[in-house]
């Protein structure tokens, strides 16, 4: 029994030798692996969720930098005098106001030495100045552009009006090609109602457009030509 009790002292004496500092071992590589987990993911998750509650909470507003959006932690809000209030934090102010119906809104950045200057900004408002300048750009697509052509007109000046026509066909806007005589002028010859002729029907099929109705007048004298790009 001694001798056995020996054998397993020996035992014990080999493992708390070699065992030992294999299980120390390890202690600086837990260490490691838990150091590199990049504290900038977590951040970037808490962001992501706060600006997908703030989208679900109203229309997304391209361009503008609102609500959990602001990342500064004090700000100082525009008065209804336009000036501006002590400085506050921001999380403070997004408690204070009635989210369902105001946008927190970032006007001005900040520097090294001031705040972000933000106010707030009605939801519906917002909506109708978005809806309005959607309105204005499909206006201002839609809007048929003129481009006025004299028959004798010399040939620096038809490239140039030619460059245009091909300018608002790229932009898919509708054009009226109006050729006429000014008055008081000489009459055009006959090579040069051909050539401006077909400056304008050449240009417009480069540019893949068409006429959208049958020419009206008579070449000469007054002529309109309405075109668009086919694919617009």
């Amino acid at each position: 029994m001694k001798h056995i009790r020996g054998l397993v002292s020996t035992a014990q004496a080999l493992r708390h030798t070699f065992l030992r500092p294999l299980e120390i071992s390890r202690v600086p590589f837990t260490t490691r692996y838990r150091y590199i987990q990049p504290q900038r993911q977590v951040r970037f998750v808490q962001y992501s969720r706060a600006s997908a509650a703030a989208n679900a909470a109203g229309p997304k507003t391209q361009g503008i930098i609102k609500d959990e959006d602001i990342r500064a932690s004090q700000i100082q809000m525009v008065n209804d005098n336009g000036s501006l209030d002590p400085p506050e934090r921001t999380v403070d102010v997004l408690r204070s106001i009635n989210r369902s119906e105001y946008f927190l809104v970032q006007v001005s950045p900040g520097a090294a030495d001031r705040l972000p200057v933000c106010k707030l900004v009605s939801k519906k408002a917002l909506r109708e100045q978005e809806k309005a300048k959607a309105k204005a750009a499909h206006s201002a697509k839609t809007a048929v552009k003129q481009i006025e052509l004299n028959w004798a007109i010399d040939a620096h000046d038809l490239s140039h009006r030619m460059k245009q026509l091909v300018s608002f066909l790229e932009k898919g806007r509708k054009v009226e090609v109006v050729l006429t005589r000014k008055r008081g002028k000489r009459a055009p010859t006959a090579e040069e109602v051909k050539k401006v002729m077909d400056a304008v029907l050449d240009t417009v099929q480069n540019a893949d457009a068409a006429q959208v109705k049958p020419m009206e007048g008579e070449p000469g004298k007054h002529v309109l030509i309405v075109v668009k790009k086919k694919d617009a």
